[in-house]
């Protein structure tokens, strides 16, 4: 982290439980390659039999997550005054990682009352975690990050059905936990829960690259402050200099004037192996055509030299 704020300027540490590490807790085998993002080499959750015996996790007993813990406290010890938040997945997303998501789209045909009784069970451990980090820590801002509910991967009715409810519980046991609302990213298509998801609260929406900035800026900006989407793998992995920076100006001038905020940044997780050059042609745009940004209005950079 030190060698990024020397390097980026970058002063921000953050904690979470990812999208996987709550699986990994209760039992699921997770496969850490060097060169790539973790992922689930075996659900533990094959039969629902299992879930009665599967208690709510404990992040001062599951050996991941307290290490996360250790390692953000020393983090935090080395670096006290860097911004701080805490990221977790959402109840779907987090599902995904106790049980596959193929068995899962299949319950929510034939085993309906399972999949909820899954989802409870998700949001419970989840809201275990945020009441540890919070009482290690204190109050850090909530980030709820849930791929797995996007209408790329769940029909609408699938989306009302089973991931609302339990994402509106969620929600309500970290405005409980902490006293403030958390904020989301989304993975893919988003643009059919859009009304749901300002009605549950949430303060800021992330939004992926498969989205227009401009139509989320129209449809919601007046309601709650919106964030991203360049392009992480086409543009900022695969992209040139001139490619990035270009999508940083097309951001901006979508998206900076959005009533209520905009914040700029990647449509999704920046991938491994993106090359520094975009990195810096990423942050540069940012600096130049941001300079003067204020919520509402273009900024004087885009204005001045666009």
């Amino acid at each position: 982290m030190e060698k990024m704020n020397k390097e980026f300027g970058t002063a921000a540490v953050g904690i979470g439980v990812g999208l996987k590490s709550i699986g990994e807790a209760v039992g699921s085998t997770l496969r850490y390659p060097e060169d790539g993002l973790d992922f689930v080499t075996d659900h533990i959750l094959k039969d629902y039999d299992q879930l009665d015996d599967m208690k709510v996790v404990d992040p001062y007993k599951c050996s991941n997550l307290k290490k996360i813990m250790d390692d953000f406290r020393k983090s935090k010890e080395r670096f006290p005054n860097w911004g701080s938040g805490n990221n977790v997945a959402g109840p779907m997303t987090t599902a995904t990682s106790i049980r596959s998501l193929e068995a899962i789209l299949k319950d929510s045909v034939r085993r309906k009352e399972d999949l909820h009784r899954l989802l409870d069970y998700c949001v419970e451990c989840n809201l275990s975690w945020i009441r540890a980090v919070t009482k290690e820590f204190g109050v850090l801002p909530v980030n709820i990050a849930e791929p797995a509910a996007s209408l790329s991967v769940l029909s609408k009715k699938q989306f009302l059905e089973f991931e609302k409810p339990h994402l509106q519980d969620m929600i309500a046991g970290i405005k409980e936990i902490t006293g403030r609302m958390p904020t989301t990213h989304i993975c893919g298509k988003t643009k059919g829960i859009w009304e749901d998801l300002i009605e549950m609260g949430f303060t800021s929406l992330s939004v992926d690259n498969s989205e227009d900035l401009e139509e989320v800026k129209h449809c919601v900006g007046d309601r709650m402050r919106i964030s991203g989407n360049v392009p992480p793998v086409e543009v900022l992995k695969y992209g040139t200099i001139d490619e990035v920076i270009a999508s940083v100006i097309s951001c901006l001038k979508k998206g900076s004037d959005s009533p209520m905020g905009y914040a700029l940044a990647a449509g999704c997780q920046v991938p491994p192996g993106v090359p520094r050059e975009n990195l810096y042609a990423y942050i540069y745009a940012a600096r130049k055509y941001g300079r003067g940004a204020k919520k509402g209005c273009l900024p004087k950079g885009l204005s001045e030299t666009v």
